[in-house]
């Protein structure tokens, strides 16, 4: 069989044709896909690259064991806080083992004993009863020219009327219950009263009444001493600040 003989013209031709087909195919790729289809292509790595990249990070992160020693610290100091709130609000500041073993005495007692007395002496111009830890305060103000045994009368009954409200147990033949001498051996509260009344000479007249006795004690301002008047002025501050 004889091989046919292919002049140089001819193959050239061939070469051409081809390249020409290929040149229509890759234009018809283009005009099917658009000349976005690459660009498309690459951006669909790169967000898969991104999403592995924040998976590994995330995969990262770690609980270290000083995590859980700041939760536990922060729930023990949050837990304090509300153990002084609650504290502060239902007996007042906080004075530590001080007012343990107190009788409860609640504010609509003191109310009821202040409208109480307020409407039954037409004297009184104020009347605030407190109560700070194991003392009663007592301050009264009366209208001007009061007279002073009167006034030590009225002081006396406000307590007698608290006292009666409360509704302690009582000693055979003391004026006032053992809310203000002592239960199961735990002293309750003392009283500190001041009065007060414009162009009066004995005024302000301070009086107490500690849990050991049944009687009150005052200190006029008109006394001779005067050293005695500032005395018992300073040991009325000074058991207030204590308190504090």
């Amino acid at each position: 069989m004889s091989k046919k003989f292919q002049f140089d013209d001819e193959f050239d031709d061939d070469f051409s044709d081809n390249s020409q087909k290929f040149v229509e195919e890759d234009n018809n790729i283009d005009s099917e896909f658009g000349d976005d289809a690459f660009d498309n292509v690459f951006d669909f790595n790169h967000e898969e690259e991104d999403t592995m990249a924040k998976r590994k990070k995330k995969k990262k992160f770690r609980w270290h064991w000083w995590y859980y020693l700041f939760i536990i610290i922060l729930v023990l100091c949050l837990a304090f806080g509300i153990y002084i709130i609650i504290k502060s609000n239902n007996n007042g500041p906080v004075y530590g083992d001080r007012c343990e073993g107190l009788v409860s005495i609640s504010k609509d007692l003191i109310t009821s004993t202040e409208n109480t007395i307020e409407e039954k002496y037409d004297s009184i111009t104020e009347l605030d009863l407190s109560i700070e830890c194991r003392t009663l305060h007592v301050d009264i103000t009366f209208s001007e020219g009061m007279d002073t045994e009167e006034a030590q009368e009225i002081a006396e009954e406000t307590v007698q009327t608290l006292d009666d409200l409360v509704g302690e147990s009582k000693e055979e033949g003391n004026t006032y219950s053992n809310l203000f001498g002592t239960i199961d051996n735990e002293t309750q509260y003392e009283v500190n009263v001041y009065m007060t009344s414009e162009n009066s000479d004995d005024f302000p007249i301070y009086g107490t009444k500690s849990v050991q006795s049944d009687e009150f004690t005052y200190t006029l301002a008109s006394v001779a001493d005067e050293d005695s008047a500032q005395k018992a002025l300073d040991t009325l501050e000074d058991d207030e600040s204590e308190e504090e």
